[in-house]
C-alpha cells in the first residue's frame, strides 16, 4: 500500500527518545489532513509512537518495518 506523505522525517541515527521528540515537534508545525513518514531503526519507538498518537489529535495511517527501519505515516488530524 503507497502512502503519499507530505514530510519526511528521517531518525535512523537517534537513539530513545529522540525520534518521538522530533516526531510530535514535526507534527506540530504541520497543518490538519498532513501526514508525516517517520523512519527509525530503533524498535523502541513503535511502543512510544503509538503512545504519542493515542494521546494527541493524529491517525496512525499505517506502521511497517522494512530491511531493519520501521516506517511510521502519521495524519494530523
Amino acid at each position: 500500500m503507497h502512502i503519499d506523505y507530505n514530510v519526511l522525517l528521517d531518525a535512523t541515527q537517534d537513539d530513545c527518545p529522540i525520534p518521538v521528540i522530533k516526531t510530535k515537534e514535526m507534527l506540530d508545525t504541520m497543518s490538519a489532513g498532513e501526514v508525516l513518514k517517520v523512519v527509525t531503526t530503533r524498535e523502541g519507538t513503535i511502543r512510544n509512537i503509538r503512545t504519542l498518537v493515542s494521546n494527541n489529535d493524529y491517525k496512525l495511517l499505517q506502521q511497517l518495518e522494512e530491511n531493519a527501519r520501521f516506517h511510521f505515516y502519521i495524519e494530523k488530524l
